[in-house]
């Protein structure tokens, strides 16, 4: 199940991941339902949270904030948070990118920096400009789940996005970080039953050819 998928051929999160597993079948939750949410997530194997608009300060305690917010978008937060709700419920393995790991991050009780180029100073290490995309380093923390995929400790990624972790929600872990100590992957840490992890880089955007996408 992908919560919203991107409209940029080459780009698009199904496309990634079927370059990983040419059968994979896709939900595209963006077009069902809210009734019909339980539903579609009973006919899945797994669930990923894509990139997109910002969350509503409203959910992590800072809704007086919203004027240094970009777009937002009330109806997939609502919907989101449903999704992740009855993920955990039914055990899914949930995935994060971007947006994602935000929104799995808040799901769970933590919260978000507004505006990382006020709240942090750190303005085109993770986004050039408003729009353009950046190239920038992540340290994998040791004893990861991501760290063990790569036999490098530091990487490049591709970033876009001006939120971030800054309250790191209570069940999850931190796997990575960038230059200014942001938050850059998160796994959970208090049920190995379920797995779920989080990037704040695109894989999808990445080179076909990365290990780490």
């Amino acid at each position: 199940a992908l919560t919203k998928e991107r409209k940029i051929e080459g780009k698009k999160y199904g496309q990634w991941l079927s370059r990983q597993d040419s059968s994979l079948r896709f939900i595209y939750l963006s077009e069902v339902d809210f009734a019909h949410l339980a539903d579609s997530l009973a006919l899945a194997d797994g669930i990923l949270f894509t990139g997109g608009a910002d969350i509503h300060p409203a959910l992590y305690g800072k809704a007086y904030d919203t004027a240094r917010c970009g777009v937002i978008d009330t109806i997939r937060d609502r919907y989101e948070l449903e999704a992740f709700r009855l993920a955990r419920e039914l055990g899914l393995p949930i995935l994060g990118i971007c947006r994602g790991l935000q929104m799995i991050n808040v799901a769970m009780g933590g919260t978000l920096y507004i505006d990382l180029p006020q709240d942090k100073g750190t303005a085109e290490l993770h986004r050039v400009g408003q729009e353009d995309w950046a190239d920038h380093p992540v340290t994998l923390i040791p004893g990861s789940r991501i760290a063990t995929l790569m036999e490098v400790p530091i990487v490049n990624v591709a970033s876009n996005h001006h939120q971030g972790i800054e309250q790191l929600a209570t069940g999850l872990s931190a796997a990575a970080t960038s230059p200014d100590m942001l938050i850059e992957a998160i796994e959970n840490t208090s049920d190995n039953k379920q797995w779920i992890m989080g990037v704040q880089w695109h894989p999808e955007w990445m080179s076909h050819e990365d290990v780490l996408s």
